[in-house]
């Protein structure tokens, strides 16, 4: 593997690691660990099949999906991305927001109202992607290797709390408990955003991308498995499906009675929800910039942040408690962009290109992205 196939596999791998691995043992409790287990895997191969099909539509050109969509589906399918990608980014940041607020609440205690630590941690690291990239860079550089290390260590620290009665207790007879699963595991594994970029970056060359796919995908789900041992195999049952982050990390902190383990465990939930408000936010900042016409100056940047953060800075102040709703309202958008435009478009091709691309492939694939939109709608509903 040479440089830059190991760059774009872990530039996979840290898109896709972030907040959203809170939620799986937050949503999964009612699910049981050994059904969540398999639908990591199945999930895994879904999305990279879905990344795989990305890949065959893009030609080898790092081509954005809206690009794609007006050149194939027309007009439509260009506003379709257009209007998925900004709910996509509202969704997350307001997860995030909502998520990293509700830690801070835990910690600090009653001594703050939950709109001030809503506005102080929008402000806080909303401020490093205002300024420039090059600050949201260094910030985000030191935060996921600060996490990292965390990580690390409280993954050695919390294994002898692992009990395996707790997690045989956590299955139920609750087959309703799938449907609020398949969202949030779907979006977890949603680094689909990223594959232009990998694609330029690796001048589309397919071994190499999909050598990052694959390698970079599997780490996650390394990770992620990992995770739900731990995390399942120390609450158990007595998560009960909580919906609020810092009750979820209150609930781990208590089992192990260990003041260092609360507050690294704390401090990583904490620092993987900030860095992925980071690279969500330079995302969508760059984005919203662009209808400005690069125009840099302090008043157009001023604008740029409002449109940023103004609406999930609005819905986190409305709905506090909105961390799993919010990553539900993620999945639509990301099932639109990473699954139904793209198999879309493979299926206006006339010949297949390879298996992945026959009509047969794509229908089922694109049938379980229709499937996830329906779900949460449902659940919505």
């Amino acid at each position: 593997m040479n440089q830059r196939t190991l760059g774009a596999t872990f530039l996979i791998a840290g898109t896709t690691i972030g907040a959203g691995m809170l939620a799986l043992p937050m949503t999964s409790v009612n699910f049981g660990f050994a059904r969540s287990i398999a639908l990591l895997i199945g999930m895994w191969l879904y999305m990279l099949i879905s990344a795989a099909i990305m890949v065959e539509i893009s030609h080898g050109k790092g081509q954005s999906i809206a690009a794609i969509a007006e050149k194939h589906l027309g007009a439509w399918g260009s506003r379709v991305a257009a209007i998925s990608m900004l709910t996509l980014f509202w969704s997350l940041l307001w997860c995030y927001i909502s998520g990293g607020s509700s830690i801070l609440r835990q910690e600090i205690g009653g001594t703050l109202p939950t709109s001030v630590l809503v506005i102080a941690f929008t402000l806080f690291f909303g401020i490093f992607v205002v300024i420039c990239t090059r600050t949201t860079d260094y910030a985000n550089r030191f935060l996921f290797l600060t996490k990292a290390v965390i990580f690390a260590v409280i993954i050695v620290g919390l294994f002898p709390f692992v009990r395996y009665e707790n997690l045989a207790s956590t299955a139920t007879s609750n087959q309703l408990s799938l449907y609020h699963v398949i969202p949030i595991f779907f979006t977890s594994f949603g680094f689909h955003g990223c594959i232009p970029s990998l694609i330029t970056y690796l001048d589309g060359d397919k071994k190499s991308i999909y050598i990052s796919l694959v390698v970079g995908s599997l780490i996650p789900l390394m990770v992620y498995i990992v995770w739900q041992t731990i995390t399942l195999g120390i609450v158990g049952s007595h998560l009960n499906g909580a919906e609020d982050v810092g009750v979820f990390i209150n609930h781990l902190t208590t089992k192990t009675g260990h003041p260092y383990l609360s507050f690294l465990i704390n401090a990583f939930a904490f620092l993987a929800i900030a860095t992925s408000f980071l690279g969500v936010a330079l995302g969508l900042f760059d984005y919203v910039s662009e209808w400005f016409k690069k125009n840099n100056d302090g008043k157009t940047r001023l604008k740029v942040a409002l449109l940023t953060f103004g609406l999930p800075l609005l819905l986190a102040l409305i709905y506090p408690n909105g961390f799993i709703t919010a990553l539900g309202c993620a999945a639509v958008a990301l099932s639109l962009l990473a699954v139904v435009l793209p198999c879309l478009v493979a299926l206006k091709k006339d010949q297949p290109t390879s298996f992945l691309m026959s009509k047969g492939v794509v229908l089922l694939i694109l049938l379980g992205g229709v499937a996830v939109i329906a779900i949460e709608v449902i659940l919505k509903s």
